[in-house]
């Protein structure tokens, strides 16, 4: 067994993928982190945070501070419901724009980093997958 600390190793890897997205991702004035959410608003619609909080894997407080960026710079606009109950979240029209752009710069990211992994990328990618879900799962039943 490898002294080598695996979560060290990770999170290395994740800061160094972040970094490449994010040079990529620049002429659009996105970050990957904003890019994710705005991709994933831009799919579910007008929707609640809570919603979005599931579907992105974040708690409330750290997507709400997340989509605070995004409203400053008028990429989303967060209304009251019709009940008053829950905040909706939808893209405002920069916001499309700017996804619009950043596109095109994704996905040549995510086809530097395909070749970079290579030929191990559905391995990698399942093993990431199975530790994610054993984690959530973990943080969902204690």
């Amino acid at each position: 067994m490898s002294d080598k600390c695996i979560c060290t190793s990770l999170r290395t890897a994740a800061h160094a993928s972040t970094a490449l997205y994010d040079a990529y991702l620049a002429p659009s004035g996105l970050k990957v982190t904003m890019f994710r959410l705005l991709r994933r608003i831009a799919h579910l619609g007008d929707v609640s945070i809570t919603k979005l909080a599931q579907e992105v894997g974040l708690d409330r407080s750290t997507l709400g501070r997340n989509l605070k960026v995004l409203a400053r710079q008028d990429l989303i606009v967060m209304t009251n419901s019709t009940d008053g109950r829950a905040r909706a979240i939808k893209l405002t029209e920069t916001g499309r724009c700017a996804l619009d752009t950043a596109g095109p710069l994704w996905a040549a990211a995510q086809a530097e980093l395909t070749t970079k992994i290579g030929p191990e990328l559905a391995r990698v990618l399942k093993t990431l997958d199975a530790l994610s879900e054993s984690a959530f799962e973990k943080e969902t039943t204690q």
